[in-house]
């Protein structure tokens, strides 16, 4: 069926299938193609496609081409799906101009975008965090209220219960830390850059080990640089792994500090418990729609909160070393880790 629905959509034989973590993909000819489910609006993407165009005239390599079906139409409807078909650059060794790291393209994409405002306002995240979380941690309280109450209640429902008045304390201080050191407020227009929706080490695709990261025009949203830094550290922080995070820091600066004000923005991520926030929102969002609730298991909020002492003591440590006058201050005193740390 799929190979079949290919053929009609887009005149393409399918040689090989096979996945792209999440998604599918497939080999035509001398081609590779991935599919995407179409979550966005038209306008979203002609904005996401036209970013995507001037980074690539800018020498940014290796961006995934959007491919219209044989009507030319961008969205089309494979396996009962909406869908985009994307096909990858093809194959080129990582060597001369593209040997650049991922912390360095990073770096040049953000230079290159600075300004490009986009007329799609659910694209536009800049200055925007605050109300963005608001919104995000009054829906967990629903959820906490909801849960409170119910007469039976799973593992799940019992951990999160457990779990999320110390949450709901870490996002007030990274709120807190977003007004007071970030300043969101008094953040300059038009200082914004391409950005990524959630920028970790799989936000690029790699097709193979010779390949340079594929960079999906999908994931391109407007907002500050701290943004992708932030979520980037929160990634190897969560992992335990200081040396990536150095890494990663080392090649996207140059070994240049950032400003003070990019410092400060990114505190309040590595604050504020995005991982946490989605864990919960996939469960109780999407509850009903898998198996029975009892059957699903508190583990994962459990490694959460094991794990937690140890990312703590990694974000306080960095923001120590770059804003110290800040984060010396009442931030990351002892009795404030000791709150942190008293579950």
């Amino acid at each position: 069926m799929f190979e079949k629905n290919i053929y009609e959509q887009y005149g393409l034989y399918c040689d090989e299938k096979f996945s792209f973590g999440q998604y599918e993909g497939f080999r035509s000819g001398e081609h590779t193609y991935v599919l995407m489910p179409s979550l966005r609006r038209q306008d979203h993407l002609r904005v996401q496609m036209a970013w995507a165009t001037e980074l690539q005239s800018m020498g940014i390599p290796q961006i995934a081409e959007l491919v219209p079906d044989v009507n030319e139409k961008a969205v089309t409807k494979v396996d009962g799906m909406q869908q985009l078909l994307f096909r990858l650059p093809q194959w080129s060794p990582r060597e001369g101009a593209e040997a650049t790291s991922e912390g360095e393209t990073l770096a040049l994409i953000h230079a290159f975008s600075r300004g490009w405002v986009p007329e799609v306002g659910e694209l536009h995240l800049y200055g925007r965090w605050l109300s963005l979380w608001e919104a995000r941690m009054e829906q967990l309280e629903a959820f906490q209220q909801t849960i409170a109450h119910r007469l039976q209640k799973t593992a799940f429902d019992e951990q999160f219960l457990y779990t999320f008045p110390y949450y709901l304390g870490r996002a007030e201080t990274a709120m807190q830390w977003l007004v007071e050191e970030g300043r969101e407020q008094l953040l300059p227009p038009y200082e914004a850059t391409i950005t990524h929706t959630r920028f970790t080490p799989r936000a690029w695709m790699v097709a193979d080990e010779h390949r340079t990261q594929v960079k999906m025009p999908l994931s391109f949203v407007y907002d500050h640089p701290a943004r992708d830094i932030g979520e980037q550290l929160r990634y190897w922080y969560e992992k335990d792994d200081e040396a990536e995070a150095a890494d990663f820091l080392q090649k996207y600066t140059h070994g240049q500090p950032l400003p003070s004000q990019t410092w400060a923005l990114v505190g309040a991520r590595l604050l504020f418990p995005l991982s946490y926030i989605e864990l919960v929102e996939e469960h109780y969002m999407n509850e009903g729609v898998s198996d029975a609730r009892s059957s699903v298991s508190e583990e994962p909020l459990e490694m959460a909160l094991a794990g937690e002492e140890r990312y703590m003591k990694h974000i306080s440590q960095c923001l120590r070393a770059e804003l110290p006058e800040v984060a010396n201050a009442h931030w990351f005193t002892r009795e404030r880790l000791a709150k942190f740390f008293s579950m």
